[in-house]
């Protein structure tokens, strides 16, 4: 009865639905674009979704800069000390767990990290089952049907 039910609900996400999710997930943006100097992601195509919802802020890659944390960390330190930064890795474990060390090795250096921005982000994506941050641009297919 419960999963009839569940079923049911999802099957009421229509296309009002997403563009509200959409909606939402363009404020979140429009709040990085004004109070941030700088957005951290894992890869390219973590980059190319986050300027399909018309991220503006500066992105920098992890995973292509092929530098260990600790020298990937020391350079964003140099760089963007007392600014402010969004970290926007993926939403599965390893995504998680590196953002949170991350986040911390970053503010010991005197960057300020917006964490409230990457859990409300998050909070959207995984309720719709999505935690890459590369698969944001399928909400937008979902809005258009």
């Amino acid at each position: 009865m419960i999963i009839c039910k569940v079923l049911f609900l999802r099957h009421k996400k229509g296309p009002k639905y997403y563009r509200e999710v959409i909606q939402t997930i363009s404020e979140l943006i429009e709040k990085i674009n004004e109070s941030s100097s700088l957005v951290l992601v894992e890869g390219e195509n973590d980059e190319r979704a986050l300027r399909m919802v018309r991220l503006k802020t500066p992105i920098i890659t992890f995973c292509d800069s092929k530098m260990p944390r600790f020298e990937f960390v020391e350079r964003i330190a140099s760089g963007y000390a007392r600014s402010s930064v969004v970290i926007l890795f993926d939403y599965d474990r390893e995504g998680t767990n590196v953002a949170k060390r991350m986040t911390v090795e970053l503010e010991e250096k005197g960057v300020r990290v917006e964490r409230g921005l990457r859990e409300k982000l998050g909070e959207i994506l995984v309720r719709e089952g999505i935690r890459r941050v590369e698969e944001i641009p399928t909400i937008l297919s979902k809005a258009e049907f």
